[in-house]
């Protein structure tokens, strides 16, 4: 019997190129009435990820957006969906990974996403992983990911 391999058994940046044609293409989305986020995924080395895909739901919205060769992303949400008392369930799928890691992006200021009750089993000095920063530019975002190391975003067990 040949045991063939499947994507779940190898390594390789099968989710980029097999998603391509449902990603969410950000500058045709943005208005006056999005937010956009942007940021770079980093591996343990704080070496950028080139090949991630990205998964973001609020509320009954979702986008799927791709890494470029420098780990950065960009996705455009719903400017009613993605204020101060929200924030966004995130999937994120790469090489190496055999599932997606599930985590969050909070938008708003740290000391109310602190009191959250839903992250009460996250360390005080950990949740910051979790904001996006309020950029320059209006109605932007930033929010870096960090797989692993000292500055590692905090994933969820589900």
């Amino acid at each position: 019997m040949k045991l063939t391999p499947t994507s779940s058994q190898t390594v390789g940046p099968f989710f980029s190129i097999g998603l391509s044609p449902l990603y969410q293409n950000a500058t045709s989305e943005s208005s006056d009435k999005t937010i956009t986020l942007t940021g770079k995924i980093f591996d343990g080395n704080h070496q950028p990820i080139p090949d991630a895909v990205f998964e973001f739901w609020t509320g009954d919205k979702f986008a799927r957006v791709a890494t470029s060769e420098d780990g950065s992303y960009s996705v455009v949400f719903d400017h009613s969906r993605a204020n101060s008392a929200t924030f966004a369930e995130v999937l994120i799928f790469m090489r190496g990974l055999l599932k997606p890691v599930h985590t969050r992006v909070y938008f708003g200021d740290l000391d109310a996403i602190k009191r959250n009750p839903e992250l009460k089993a996250v360390p005080g000095e950990r949740i910051g992983t979790l904001l996006a920063r309020k950029a320059a530019a209006a109605n932007c975002y930033s929010w870096d990911v960090f797989i692993q190391g000292d500055s590692e975003t905090v994933f969820f067990h589900f």
